[in-house]
């Protein structure tokens, strides 16, 4: 005699690890407080991507006021990398484009 329960709850956790998103996704999914954040960051009907934005820029004036100068330019410093990244990418051609039927 099997259990059948058992075999359910092991085949849906299989099910959930074969999504299509991309593993480091996953990884950051599963990290308590901070997965849940990017969920609703991604989804675009969401209000979250807003309230992100807002917060990204608030902690960047705030770094701003209390470190003076400095904490402006160090958020402007550490941008750099992900700018070359999104040049390289554009450049590349590996940046997806949204396809309108205008036909």
């Amino acid at each position: 005699m099997t259990d059948t329960t058992v075999q359910s709850l092991s085949s849906s956790s299989v099910d959930n690890q074969t999504s299509d998103e991309p593993r480091i996704f996953q990884l950051i999914y599963a990290v308590p407080l901070i997965g849940s954040f990017f969920k609703e960051l991604l989804d675009l009907n969401s209000d979250a991507t807003l309230y992100f934005l807002l917060n990204v820029v608030l902690l960047w004036i705030f770094s701003g006021a209390f470190w003076g100068l400095q904490g402006v330019f160090a958020v402007a410093l550490c941008l750099v990398p992900v700018m070359f990244i999104v040049i390289l990418r554009i450049t590349l051609g590996k940046v997806p484009v949204s396809v309108t039927d205008n036909e």
